[in-house]
């Protein structure tokens, strides 16, 4: 059978972690937004938390986390921050279903958000995960389609990230890179072609 048009919403989501071993390391940050099908914001203000981690998580941290996370301030705002992963991840589901009634619907999206993906799939953001679709929305997959199959000169003008790894930041990039592979790949443009 033919694949049918979807007009599912996307919930956006960028996560600050520790590190990238899921057996130590955990979310310090993380922010979400949920766009609808076309990519249009269904709330411009999203959800975005900063939680608590003791000295000794962040003295655990690589020296790249250590770095980046104590130059943007995230480390500090975690270690100042009473929010538990627990409350997070309560109000984080509590958030998309303001937006995604459904179960089973939207799709997780991001930049390489399988690696986001693998720290919600455990407790205690496990619901968040179950709530949603079980396929994602890989912003970084269209963009490694492009570098082997586009034009240069889409290449040449798709958005550049800023690199801040900071989870808002991060999540708002992403949603603009996929209006951008948007426009120029699946937008049909109104001269015929």
């Amino acid at each position: 059978m033919p694949e049918s048009r979807s007009t599912e919403p996307l919930v956006w989501v960028d996560c600050e972690m520790t590190g990238l071993d899921l057996s130590k390391d955990s979310i310090m940050s993380l922010a979400c937004f949920v766009t609808d099908h076309n990519l249009q914001m269904l709330d411009h203000t999203g959800y975005e938390a900063v939680i608590h981690h003791t000295q000794a998580q962040m003295d655990a941290m690589g020296d790249w986390c250590k770095q980046h996370h104590g130059a943007s301030g995230l480390t500090k705002a975690c270690l100042d921050s009473s929010t538990t992963a627990e409350t997070a991840a309560t109000e984080l589901l509590e958030y998309i279903q303001k937006y995604v009634p459904e179960r089973r619907k939207a799709l997780l999206a991001g930049n390489t958000v399988h690696a986001d993906k693998a720290f919600l799939v455990q407790e205690p953001w496990t619901k968040v995960v179950k709530y949603l679709h079980h396929r994602i929305f890989d912003v970084s997959a269209i963009k490694e389609a492009a570098r082997r199959w586009a034009p240069v000169e889409v290449l040449k003008k798709s958005p550049q990230k800023a690199g801040k790894h900071e989870a808002k930041a991060d999540i708002l990039e992403s949603i603009e890179e996929a209006k951008y592979y948007k426009r120029v790949f699946f937008d049909r443009r109104n001269d015929g072609h």
